[in-house]
């Protein structure tokens, strides 16, 4: 199971992201950052099946075609940014896997919807690779930034930030 409700003690996030989806106000970004293991990329994941439900609302249904593809990682409108080397994300992964996808309209959903786990892995130029469409994207893309409390040199003010804290 994925909703909001199985997100322990992150209460502040989920109110704003479902505050966000009931207001109909989705940002283009959100960085959500915090300690390792405290939920941050599925966090994320919830997030975005809840944008890519069928059914609408602030939780996701888990019936529909879209929260089904979205819970077997099968939901073509949500990219799960990846990178072959073991601690870098490099410009090459972000070329191939956005920037030369980004143009592609949602193939089934209202959102096309970017997830990068270990955000902070980007080099340099990994992140000037990626600045003008973080800051400029398609009307139909959300990008979804997770990474631990390290900073990332391009966080503007352009992209939402919440904070995860570790429930144990």
């Amino acid at each position: 199971m994925a909703t909001f409700h199985d997100i322990i003690g992150q209460e502040q996030i989920k109110e704003h992201l479902q505050n966000a989806i009931s207001a109909k106000k989705i940002s283009h970004a959100y960085i959500i950052n915090g300690e390792k293991s405290s939920g941050k990329e599925f966090i994320a994941r919830v997030f975005a099946m809840t944008l890519q439900c069928e059914k609408g609302g602030t939780e996701p249904c888990q019936e529909c075609h879209s929260c089904k593809q979205a819970l077997s990682d099968n939901q073509p409108d949500i990219i799960y940014v990846s990178h072959e080397k073991p601690n870098t994300i490099s410009v090459d992964d972000i070329r191939a896997q956005i920037n030369n996808d980004i143009a592609i309209k949602p193939y089934s959903s209202p959102y096309k919807i970017y997830i990068m786990n270990e955000a902070e892995k980007m080099t340099p130029q990994a992140q000037n690779a990626i600045l003008k469409t973080l800051e400029e994207p398609p009307s139909y893309v959300v990008f979804i930034l997770a990474k631990p409390l390290a900073y990332i040199p391009f966080e503007y003010a352009c992209c939402r930030r919440s904070s995860a804290v570790a429930w144990y």
